[in-house]
């Protein structure tokens, strides 16, 4: 009889909910007044043009849609965002390393135990004080030879199973 041997689940983890917060905060708002002064420039710019040319003082229906656009990319991104870090995890296992995630795009990256050639983790002062870091896992492999595991809670319990089980 063929046996097939089950998976052992090691860790689960995602990465740190205070410095996910945090940085997809500041690059929501830095979007935000990206998205801002492109859409509003331009709307205004269109607006003004369209209504020169056609000899009234600005083209409110080209305004509105304009104004309309910038929320509603703003939301579509926090959408984003939200769905980012739901589908984003890190497993260890007995066999190996996996990264998956993705929204739009899904994606899955797996490095196996016996292919794993070193274990490092790095911890900014912001990620020892939250007690939460980077793992890097490399391997001899030509493509994609390693895996950065980002602001994972436990850093170092998490880094020590993947170093005893490689």
């Amino acid at each position: 009889m063929n046996e097939v041997k089950k998976e052992k689940i090691l860790y689960r983890v995602k990465g740190n909910k205070f410095l996910f917060a945090v940085k997809n905060i500041w690059n929501t708002i830095w979007y935000a007044i990206g998205i801002t002064l492109s859409i509003g420039l331009g709307t205004l710019l269109t607006a003004g043009l369209s209504g020169f040319f056609s000899g009234e003082k600005m083209n409110t229906i080209i305004l509105n849609i304009g104004l309309f656009l910038i929320p509603l990319l703003i939301a579509l991104r926090i959408i984003h965002v939200i769905f980012l870090r739901k589908n984003q995890f890190y497993i260890i296992s007995d066999r190996g390393v996996t990264s998956e995630g993705g929204f739009l795009t899904r994606f899955e990256q797996t490095l196996r135990m016996n292919e794993i050639q070193s274990v490092s983790y790095t911890q900014t002062q912001i990620q020892q004080i939250l007690g939460c870091g980077n793992i890097v896992v490399s391997s001899a492999a030509t493509y994609r030879a390693g895996m950065v595991l980002t602001n994972i809670d436990h850093v170092k319990e998490v880094y020590h199973i993947i170093n005893q089980n490689r």
